[in-house]
């Protein structure tokens, strides 16, 4: 029994100690991971500064505030788009490239060859910053520029 037990718990470790390549990918995973959240957290952090500074805690609308939210509300759902040609590049420069608009939030939703070029088309959404108001205070600004 010792030794079936012994065999057992044997199988069960080696694999722990045969894969550590698996452990480094998720660190590699985790650490990209983590670089997102926080990007992602430095955004709504600033735009957290933003609303304080302009409207938080009931404070009159500025003119510029106004501005401000009119052009967010316009640019809702509206696309950017950018046009990027590339020829004659080694494949892992024009990989670097294509991750680095990728980490832009640029999506690529064409490809055209053009003579020994390949031309690719990329769009984002614009940004908004009105979904990270929160909705009393939302209603408030939009109700003070339906005043106007």
């Amino acid at each position: 029994m010792k030794k079936t037990l012994t065999a057992f718990l044997t199988l069960c470790l080696i694999p722990l100690y045969l894969h550590p390549a698996e452990k480094e990918k998720k660190e590699e995973e985790k650490s990209y991971l983590d670089r997102l959240k926080k990007a992602y957290d430095e955004k709504v952090e600033s735009g957290k500064k933003l609303y304080e500074k302009n409207f938080g805690d009931g404070k009159e609308l500025t003119e510029q505030t106004k501005q401000w939210v009119k052009e967010d509300i316009e640019n809702m759902g509206d696309w950017e788009y950018k046009i990027v040609a590339f020829g004659g590049k080694a494949s892992t420069e024009m990989e670097k490239e294509l991750n680095q608009l990728g980490n832009e939030r640029w999506q690529c939703f064409w490809v055209e060859p053009s003579g020994k070029d390949k031309v690719f088309y990329f769009k984002r959404t614009k940004k908004s910053y009105i979904q990270k108001i929160p909705a009393g205070d939302l209603l408030r600004i939009i109700g003070a520029l339906s005043q106007e």
